[in-house]
């Protein structure tokens, strides 16, 4: 005891490990032994002594079938009765030697000589008897036959002999399985508990002198108030260590970079409002200057060149104006001018305003309206401004030919109920998954000149309505708006 007592804790939990893994070693060699004996001991019975006792069965059989044939030959002389004795002796001799090859064992081979001596003796008395038979010496071979009667039971006590000495056989290797078995099951009581023991006392080491105190000092390493599990403690304990290192230097850079925000927040609001303010002065002499490009350019004769130049200055400057409107939408909220009103009018107005970039686009609008669909509350201006956006992206990114589908129906929305669902799907190219995720929010666009706030806003707008506005699209598949509203309540 004082020796255990010494030893450090991996060599108390190494020999533990090294007893356990020799009491298995035990066991599993036991298991081996016992299987490959039982093995030898089932070849033993299946191939030799049950078809011994088979052999033996048969030989008792085929002799009791050979009684009679004499007899009754004797008292109507017809000669069947031979060719049937003939037929049983051939089976007789057939299992005597197929017992010879089978059964080597020297009592039973003592025995198969006696039951062969005997009965070569029996069949030469039956055939003399016979023989008297045919020669019509009836009265002596009648003599002769009583004789030969007692040769046959001497025969069949034999044949019995044999039989139940194959019985007993069986029954030894039975008995011999059986105690086998009850040591092989002691053996294996043993081993287990051994096992039980050894895990018990292992478990017992590892709980109190490894698991407990690294729990203790997981539990004082915690950064929160919350006791640690009762899982993996060392992994608990590793990462409440990393932990703290990560903590220490999120702190430090966390710190770094409040200060920095607080020095920069002040600047960028400021930045923001003037940005918004700038914004307002650049739109309204930009609204003045188209005025007067487009006055000019009715009034003045100019030359080719100079119209090409005049249309260029005139793109460029709608362009820039567009961007300024799309940022001031995008930084102020809208004022909602909601009225009760059928979503069908406002498809129709958009498709009535678009009808001359449809056409030089030569984009074909199929519409599939829904009988007798509900009134929803709504800003149709805003709306109107939703669904241009979304057809002019999908005549830009079909080029040129395509058609675009709009369906309206009634749905049960979640989170929102009875709704209104449009859908507006194109045959263009579609979006591959990077940009599907990002084409909704602010400033992500794919086109050269764009601002990338169109679909942010036409969201933004969709959902102060109450609504939802989703996008599914698979490359080469085309493009899916889907896009609803609820329902106006009944009064």
């Amino acid at each position: 005891m004082n020796g255990w007592k010494q030893l450090g804790l991996s060599s108390r939990i190494f020999t533990i490990l090294f007893l356990l893994l020799f009491t298995t070693f035990g066991m599993g060699l036991t298991s081996i032994w016992y299987a490959d004996q039982f093995n030898k001991m089932l070849n033993r019975v299946v191939v030799e002594d049950m078809a011994a006792l088979q052999a033996s069965r048969e030989l008792e059989t085929e002799l009791a079938n050979q009684k009679g044939f004499v007899t009754y030959y004797f008292l109507d002389g017809d000669l069947k009765w031979l060719n049937e004795l003939a037929v049983h002796r051939r089976a007789f001799a057939n299992w005597l030697n197929r017992a010879r090859q089978i059964d080597k064992k020297p009592a039973q081979s003592v025995l198969l000589n006696q039951i062969q001596l005997k009965y070569e003796k029996y069949i030469t008395d039956k055939d003399q008897v016979i023989e008297m038979y045919k020669n019509g010496d009836r009265k002596t071979g009648e003599a002769i036959h009583w004789k030969v009667r007692e040769n046959f039971f001497e025969l069949n006590g034999l044949c019995v002999q044999y039989m139940q000495a194959n019985e007993i056989n069986i029954k030894r290797v039975q008995e011999i399985s059986q105690l086998r078995s009850k040591r092989i099951s002691t053996v294996t009581v043993v081993f287990m508990s051994l096992s039980i023991i050894l895990l018990i006392l292992l478990s017992f080491i590892v709980i109190s002198q490894v698991l407990a105190p690294i729990r203790r000092l997981s539990k004082k390493a915690a950064v929160s108030d919350v006791a640690a599990g009762s899982g993996d403690e060392v992994r608990a304990l590793s990462k409440q260590v990393y932990g703290l290192m990560e903590d220490r230097d999120r702190t430090i850079s966390e710190l770094r970079q409040s200060q920095e925000r607080l020095l920069n927040s002040e600047k960028m609001a400021l930045c923001g409002k003037l940005a918004t303010e700038v914004a307002h002065s650049i739109r309204n002499p930009m609204t003045s200057i188209n005025m007067r490009l487009f006055s000019l350019k009715r009034s003045l004769d100019l030359t080719d060149f100079q119209q090409e130049d005049f249309e260029v200055v005139s793109e460029e400057m709608r362009r820039l104006d567009n961007i300024v409107r799309n940022y001031l939408e995008f930084s102020k909220p809208h004022k909602l001018k909601k009225q009760r009103m059928g979503i069908a009018q406002v498809i129709d107005m958009t498709i009535d305003l678009l009808r001359h970039r449809l056409e030089l686009n030569a984009v074909a609008v199929i519409r599939k309206p829904s009988d007798s669909l509900p009134a929803i509350d709504a800003d149709p201006e805003l709306l109107k401004e939703v669904f241009v956006n979304l057809m002019i992206n999908a005549c830009e990114a079909m080029g040129n030919g395509g058609e675009i589908v709009i369906s309206e129906e009634e749905a049960m929305a979640e989170n929102i109920g009875r709704a209104v669902l449009v859908k507006v799907k194109d045959n263009g190219p579609g979006m591959s998954e990077e940009l599907r995720n990002r084409v909704l929010e602010p400033f992500e666009t794919t086109k050269p000149e764009g601002t990338g706030l169109g679909l942010s806003i036409a969201v933004r707008i969709v959902e102060e309505h109450g609504g939802t506005l989703e996008l599914f699209s698979t490359e080469g598949q085309g493009t899916t708006f889907s896009l609803t509203f609820p329902v106006c309540e009944e009064v």
